[in-house]
């Protein structure tokens, strides 16, 4: 993928080797030193320089074709699920043509993992790989403004109205790399709760015209053109 665009997250953690051991044997990730890969997934391993909690960048999910077969094949590699889903996959019919079945896995150190199939439409190939990265945000808006401001493209988008009121999505792309952001009512115009060393720690784009550097969005969210 030399000279791609694409969106690489970087995952702080206290041990990185390992980090970078579960990822290979347990998810499947492959390559040395501190970037590895999974089709066309890309995880940057940095370490970590306090205890990280979960910060202003939720999730990485990894689009798979069966969300049931790839969980049990996790499982019996020593994953175990994630508390946001404890009983196992559940679906969001209003996501993309036919809907998505997911679930959260616990990654290193406790970082989100999402396995993620689509339920209908387009038929993906070359996977496990990328599917999103998931961003919650107190200002949906400024957000978004944000990532257009740095080339992505909106693809998507859809408010899911629950019990605690209606949480707007939108997933964005810059070439193969989606990030989902999401308002939730909980957040809306809170002062950012997130953690400052949060274990998704930030994000990288490469491959882009934009010139190099540090750039801090909203809910303080860092991106770096590298």
């Amino acid at each position: 993928m030399a000279g791609s665009v694409r969106i690489v997250p970087e995952l702080a953690v206290r041990d990185v080797a390992a980090a970078a051991g579960m990822l290979r044997t347990v998810f499947g990730f492959a390559g040395a030193g501190d970037l590895l890969k999974l089709g066309d997934q890309a995880v940057a391993l940095v370490r970590a320089d306090g205890v990280p909690g979960q910060g202003g960048i939720d999730h990485l999910a990894l689009a798979v074709a069966d969300v049931d077969a790839a969980l049990a094949g996790y499982l019996a590699r020593g994953a175990r699920l994630e508390a946001t889903t404890p009983e196992g996959p559940r679906e969001i019919a209003e996501f993309w043509e036919g809907g998505v079945r997911y679930v959260f896995l616990e990654g290193p150190e406790g970082a989100r993992i999402e396995l993620c199939a689509r339920l209908a439409g387009e038929v993906r190939t070359g996977l496990p790989g990328h599917d999103h990265l998931g961003i919650p945000c107190t200002d949906l808006a400024a957000t978004e403004g944000f990532f257009l401001g740095l080339g992505l493209r909106p693809v998507a988008g859809v408010d899911l109205t629950r019990e605690d009121g209606v949480t707007r999505v939108r997933f964005l792309a810059l070439g193969s790399s989606v990030v989902e952001l999401y308002e939730p009512p909980a957040l809306r115009g809170v002062v950012p709760p997130f953690s400052t060393e949060g274990l998704w720690r930030g994000l990288r784009l490469e491959g882009t015209a934009l010139p190099k550097g540090a750039r801090v969005g909203p809910d303080g969210l860092r991106v770096t053109v590298v």
